[in-house]
C-alpha cells in the first residue's frame, strides 16, 4: 500500500518541507540527492560499502550515501537514517500516465519502526509508540 503525504523534514538547524511517499513495499528509506542538496547542502555521511537496491522503474543502483534527519508527521518527530539516491528517478510512466515521484520514499523499515500504520480511509496512522523531539 502506498500512500503520499506532506511531511516536515530536519537536518542540523533547517528544516523543509518535503512530499513523501510512504511505501509499504519498499525496504529503505530514500531522499533525493538534487532535493537534499538544494534545502540542506551536501552534508551527508558515506557508507563503508555501498548498498544496491531496486527502484521502482525496475533499475538496480548502489548508494554511498547516507543522512540522519527527523520526520516530522502529524506532529510527532521521528530519527531516521535515510539513504540519499544520485539517481532518484523523478517521474515515471505506467499505463500511459506520468506520474511525479516524490522527494522522500518511507520505506516500511521505518514505518514499523515507529509504528507508522497505512490505512485506505484516513491514509496515515500513528498506531505504535512515538518520540518527540
Amino acid at each position: 500500500m502506498r500512500v503520499l503525504r506532506s511531511v516536515r523534514v530536519k537536518f542540523m538547524s533547517r528544516e523543509a518541507t518535503a512530499i513523501a511517499l510512504f511505501d509499504s513495499g519498499s525496504s529503505v528509506t530514500i531522499i533525493q540527492r538534487r532535493f537534499f542538496e538544494k534545502v540542506f547542502g551536501s552534508t551527508w555521511s558515506i557508507l563503508e560499502k555501498p548498498l544496491r537496491v531496486c527502484l521502482v522503474d525496475g533499475r538496480c543502483i548502489d548508494i554511498d550515501k547516507y543522512v540522519q534527519l527527523v520526520i516530522e508527521i502529524n506532529g510527532f518527530s521521528f530519527p531516521e537514517t535515510v539513504l540519499v539516491v544520485d539517481e532518484f528517478v523523478e517521474e515515471i510512466e505506467i499505463e500511459g500516465k506520468k506520474i511525479r515521484l516524490p522527494e522522500l520514499i518511507i520505506g516500511a523499515g521505518t514505518m514499523d519502526k515507529y509504528g507508522i500504520a497505512l490505512d485506505p480511509k484516513e491514509g496515515i496512522k500513528i498506531a505504535g509508540a512515538t518520540l518527540l523531539i
